[in-house]
């Protein structure tokens, strides 16, 4: 006890008399235009004359704050700050003595970076340059700067957004994000931008863009944009995402990357793979001729067979590199990303009898589904900008993004309605699908900006974008898998049909876009008058060929295809397939827009006219309604937004926009076609008409200090004519006859809905640590027609895709300095929604509440060097689908349920689970 005592007593004598021989320093560093405080600006610190070479250098903390807590050196010391920007600031200090001292740094802009600061002043991509590009903007935007991607959880742009508030996903195969629902506006209300400008998609049906396309770390900033002014494209009733990609930084740089991962799925699963490599890359009919008829040479047995992988590990690498050269004149930034990943998902899918009654309902068939899924995710740009002279500037972006998704599903269906339920009790087909896919979007923007006269300004803009779809050789085959319940021992598996399926679309736009812009002063308010326009000249075409593939009689399956041939029921491919397509659309668009600001307020308003002609060609048969048809039409969009600034650092916004959604194209051709996922007929509808939206935003914004801020506001949104999917018997589109016993599903026009609710987003920072948060409350009402019993009621409900709760919460810890240490526990909510509406009454298919738990951190090692890591999926929350009616069992079948049904209970439609998901890698930055 003694020796604990005298060793506390000598700790506390070391320490203070350490202490006696220290000083230290501590600061703020704020902008002198606004008064902010400015984190991450570099503070370095060191003794002048003397022969000791003391130097500390360390950055600004969230808060714009640093502290040096340790100076043994006694003397005078230069204190140097610099920020991206801003002119460089230095001081002489004395320390000594024992002594501290406290310093204010104010940062004047750099005069000749003034317009660059106005809009992003500080290092490009980080989070205070976003929220400068936020506050500063005329709209209504959210955005997610380049460092706060980099230390998030995510990997690419579509779960990356759902970070952003008000932003929830709809889900790939693979349980990663692939589209985006804004405030309950589903993905068909939403459009992509790169830099500002419309992309094509690869869907060869649908206009809307994947977003897990694209690699998130070829960004220099995302933004979900969710007003309009005149001078943007009209159809984004629910908002456009904006992909900012990295630009020319003011200095060189090097950033690397490489990663490993694996999924934890696979400590107890192998995951399943084929070999692709023979498959034909293209249709034999389009290949060879429209009168070729195929053999089974064309189709080999490889795509049949699989075979398994243990423990495969994901590899994920990231390089970008640019600066400036020739006196600041040429911009050069250069970035590619490669991302590699393996997912393995359970999967069970229950299936609707044909016609439905009221009461208790059962279910038809139960699918125990399994899926290893392969992709792979390339990105790669180059942006390159040149100042000719003051007055002129070129810049030139290309970028390529490809996604190739290899998946092997086997599925055990067992009928439940003829009381065939589990293996050992009735008999269970068992089949198997193998697709390869890619899809590739291509873009090439040339810019020009010019100043024809003082206070006179032009920008024009050519683009060429192309998207593509290819799915070659898609294998489908079906077997006999199990017992009769009269027999003891089972029945030979005898192979019932296969299939193979080519599919591939393109999506060509070339566009063009003019823009001029007088500034002028007209008493004390700065008065900028804009004028401009765009065209589209848009090229679709979508090729399917399905052939069927007849086993020789009793040929029995022994877990692989080698030795077994086939004969090819339809040589010449299904040519006259709906989805066999040409469609041609022209946008010609033409605005007016004025910019007013005045002391402490901001104006801006005009109007929008878009004329839309769209034709197309399909493949039907002449004697068919709807092979050919044309759609023109045209709106006029009124816009206005209003800002007043309280103080610098508070604002209060009021906006207004008239915006459309124009329908999908392959909606609007009429065709009748099985969908293999949902077991559904679906149906074109040529009577589609687009949807018209009144949109109204109100917002508060308080920025108190560094990157701390507050944001609440409410939203309305009134649509006409809005567009969604039902589940209906109608009269078959092609051939005009009465109802079936089928049932279609088709996208309609139900009349007037209305979408309205508030936000909250708040960021607030305690030096290193953070909590970032957001809450958006949505409520939506549409008023539609259903089947109830023998006749039709009106039934109001929610829009597809809508939940009324979304929350994100963030802790955040980031200390560049001492520790070099950012980590992030990031959680996200989203409650039940639709995912399919129903014709018949209280029948519609929702999607269970959803919770997400993600974690990231990074660790900086030496100057240059980093670790980090990434874990997604901690909850491992499953996707759920359900019925809101209650389940009755199957009869015959005394005290056996399917899986997961609870008599009394809502129907569970679908169940998903896919593992969590671990990532380990190093960085290199430069």
């Amino acid at each position: 006890m003694k020796r604990i005592f005298l060793l506390i007593v000598l700790w506390c004598g070391v320490w203070i008399t350490a202490s006696a021989q220290t000083a230290a320093l501590s600061g703020r560093v704020t902008d002198k235009m606004t008064g902010e405080p400015l984190p991450g600006a570099s503070v370095e610190l060191s003794l002048k004359g003397g022969s000791s070479k003391v130097k500390v250098h360390l950055l600004t903390g969230l808060d714009g704050s640093f502290v040096v807590r340790h100076i043994t050196v006694t003397g005078h010391y230069e204190v140097s700050v610099k920020y991206v920007g801003f002119d460089r600031y230095s001081e002489e200090v004395d320390l000594g003595g024992g002594s501290g001292k406290a310093m204010t740094v104010v940062l004047e802009p750099a005069k000749s970076e003034l317009t660059a600061v106005s809009v992003s002043a500080g290092s490009r991509g980080s989070e205070r340059s976003s929220q400068l590009a936020d506050r500063r903007a005329d709209i209504l935007q959210n955005s997610l700067s380049a460092r706060a991607i980099e230390v998030s959880p995510d990997l690419s742009v579509a779960n990356t957004a759902q970070r952003i508030s008000g932003v929830t996903l709809e889900r790939s195969s693979n349980g990663e994000g692939q589209y985006i629902i804004v405030r309950g506006m589903e993905k068909r209300y939403i459009y992509t931008l790169v830099n500002g400008i419309k992309i094509p998609s690869p869907d060869n049906k649908n206009r809307y863009v994947p977003l897990d396309i694209f690699p998130a770390d070829l960004l220099e900033r995302l933004e979900i944009t969710k007003t309009l002014t005149p001078n943007m494209e009209g159809d984004a009733i629910g908002g456009s995402v904006n992909m900012v990609m990295k630009d020319a930084p003011s200095k060189f740089s090097v950033s690397a990357s490489a990663a490993a991962g694996y999924g934890s799925k696979f400590a107890h699963e192998d995951f399943a793979k084929f070999n692709n490599g023979p498959s034909l890359n293209q249709s034999p009919s389009v290949l060879h001729s429209g009168s070729y008829i195929a053999t089974p040479a064309d189709f080999p047995n490889s795509a049949f067979n699989h075979s398994f992988r243990h423990d495969p590990i994901d590899e994920v690498f990231g390089l970008s590199l640019g600066g400036r050269t020739l006196g600041n004149k040429l911009g050069i930034m250069v970035a590619g990303s490669f991302q590699n990943n393996y997912r393995n998902v359970s999967s069970t899918l229950f299936q609707l009898p044909d016609q439905l009654s009221d009461g208790g309902y059962q279910l038809a068939s139960v699918d125990k589904r399994h899926l290893s899924v392969q992709q792979q995710r390339t990105g790669a740009h180059l942006r390159l900008d040149y100042r000719l002279d003051s007055r002129n500037k070129l810049s030139l972006y290309g970028g390529y993004m490809n996604l190739m998704r290899q998946e092997f599903r086997s599925v055990s269906d067992t009928s439940l309605e003829l009381a065939r339920v589990v293996p050992g009790y009735g008999r269970i087909t068992n089949s198997y699908r193998s697709l390869h896919e890619t899809q590739q979007i291509a873009n090439f923007t040339l810019k020009g900006e010019h100043t024809l006269a003082p206070g006179f300004f032009m920008d024009w803009t050519a683009v060429y974008s192309k998207a593509t779809l290819n799915r070659p050789d898609e294998a489908n085959f079906s077997v006999n898998g199990s017992y009769l319940n009269t027999q003891p021992s089972p029945e030979p598996t005898n192979i019932q049909g296969a299939s193979r399926e080519f599919t591939h679309s393109t999506d060509e736009d070339k566009s063009g876009y003019l823009n001029f812009t007088y500034r002028s002063t007209i008493a004390r308010a700065k008065v900028d008058w804009s004028a401009g326009g765009m065209y589209r000249d848009k090229h679709r075409i979508s090729r399917y060929d399905n052939y069927s593939l007849t086993p020789l009689p009793d040929v029995i399956y022994n877990g692989t295809m080698d030795g077994h041939t086939f004969s090819v029921t339809d040589p010449q491919g299904t040519s006259e397939d709906p989805l066999n397509y040409t469609a041609n659309e022209k946008v010609g668009a033409a605005y007016g827009m004025v910019r007013i600001e005045a002391g402490a307020w901001l104006l801006t308003g005009g109007a929008r006219y878009e004329h839309t002609s769209l034709d197309w060609v399909s493949a039907v048969p002449g004697t068919k309604a709807g092979k050919t048809g044309d759609i023109n039409y045209y709106d006029v969009l009124p816009s206005g937004n209003i800002k007043y600034s309280f103080t610098r650092k508070s604002a209060l916004r009021l906006s207004y926009y008239s915006a459309i959604s124009r329908p999908n194209f392959y909606e609007v051709i009429p065709y009748t076609r099985l969908n293999p996922e949902t077991g559904l007929i679906e149906a074109g509808n040529p009577h589609l008409k687009r949807t018209t939206a009144d949109n109204f935003d109100l917002r508060y914004e308080y920025y108190p200090k560094g990157l701390d801020q507050l944001v609440v506001g409410a939203f309305y949104k009134r649509l006409k004519n809005p567009i969604e999917y039902t589940i209906t018997n109608q009269p078959d589109p092609l051939s005009g006859d009465p109802p079936s016993n089928n049932t279609f599903f088709v996208p309609q026009n139900f009349g007037n809905a209305s979408n309205y609710g508030a936000e909250l987003d708040l960021t607030k920072y305690w030096r290193w640590l953070g909590v970032r948060m957001n809450y958006t409350f949505t409520e939506s009402s549409i008023t539609t027609p259903k089947q109830h019993g023998t006749g039709t009621v009106n039934q109001t409900r929610p829009l597809q895709g809508q939940s009324k709760h979304v929350g994100n919460f963030s802790l955040l810890f980031k200390d560049d300095n001492k520790l070099g240490l950012n980590a992030q526990l990031a959680f996200g909510y989203t409650s039940a929604r639709i995912n399919t509406v129903s014709g018949y009454y209280n029948y519609d298919i929702w999607q269970k509440a959803f919770s997400q738990l993600d974690f990231s951190l990074e660790k900086r090692i030496t100057h240059r060097w980093y670790v980090y890591g990434k874990i997604n999926n901690l909850l491992n929350t499953p996707y759920q689908l359900e019925v809101h009616q209650p389940y009755t069992p199957p009869t015959g079948v005394p005290n056996y349920y399917p899986p997961f049904q609870t008599v009394g209970k809502n129907l569970l439609m679908r169940k998903d689970t896919y593992g969590v998901n671990y990532l380990l890698g190093v960085k290199f930055k430069l």
